[in-house]
């Protein structure tokens, strides 16, 4: 039983949510139409790629993948890619990570309370929650997109403030160093889930490379929030 913790926040993308294939599929369906426009010199990305830009960039993530193309035609990508993310998830594209429904249920059961904290927009975060019935895993779901410039950390803070517990109790899972970032703005600690990147970054407190590896990760982490708070 956990001594300081009360409440544990994941983050959707690569930590609940494997959506490796979805987001490489969507983007290279989205390029078909903008074929003629790339610049040949250009690489195109590959599932690492999209999966560190998404890392290091989170919702600006497409933005950063060096195409080669003007504004109006990132513009046009960026529609496209929604409209192709939106009916592949629609298709059941992507999936939880095995062994997580039983992780938050197991904590649930300890009188942990579990938040989803999306690094996403509204309508996807909706669209997966759906199709993959995260709603009965966590008591509150929010995302990034809601909070505009402020981000995970207003996000983070209104997760704790709906449930009622001190910022210190709080422990963040995730895979983006900005998340890392805002957990200790706000004096909360933090793991990094290594199984959905390719290279973790390192920035949090502590590292769960594997799920098999989480439990004792979060023990690892009530104790330092014992000590430290």
């Amino acid at each position: 039983m956990l001594q300081h913790i009360q409440l544990i926040i994941l983050d959707l993308d690569y930590v609940v949510f494997d959506c490796a294939k979805l987001k490489l599929q969507s983007l290279r369906q989205s390029l078909i139409s903008l074929a003629d426009i790339i610049p040949p010199d250009v690489r195109l990305p590959d599932e690492v790629d999209v999966g560190e830009a998404f890392q290091q960039h989170g919702l600006q993530w497409l933005d950063n993948l060096e195409l080669g193309f003007d504004e109006e035609n990132l513009d046009a990508l960026r529609q496209s890619y929604v409209l192709n993310e939106s009916r592949l998830v629609a298709a059941g594209v992507g999936s939880v990570f095995p062994g997580l429904r039983s992780f938050i249920q197991e904590y649930r059961e300890k009188g942990i309370a579990v938040a989803l904290g999306a690094e996403a927009t509204r309508d996807y975060l909706v669209a997966v929650s759906e199709r993959h019935q995260l709603e009965e895993m966590f008591q509150i779901s929010l995302c990034t997109e809601e909070y505009g410039s402020g981000g995970s950390e207003e996000m983070l803070e209104e997760i704790i403030h709906f449930t009622e517990v001190n910022p210190s109790e709080a422990l963040v899972l995730g895979a983006r160093p900005r998340l890392f970032e805002a957990a200790h703005n706000l004096e909360m600690l933090a793991i990094e889930c290594g199984w959905g990147v390719r290279q973790p970054s390192g920035d949090a407190d502590i590292q769960a490379p594997i799920i098999a590896q989480l439990n004792s990760a979060i023990v690892k982490a009530d104790q330092l929030a014992s000590e430290k708070y």
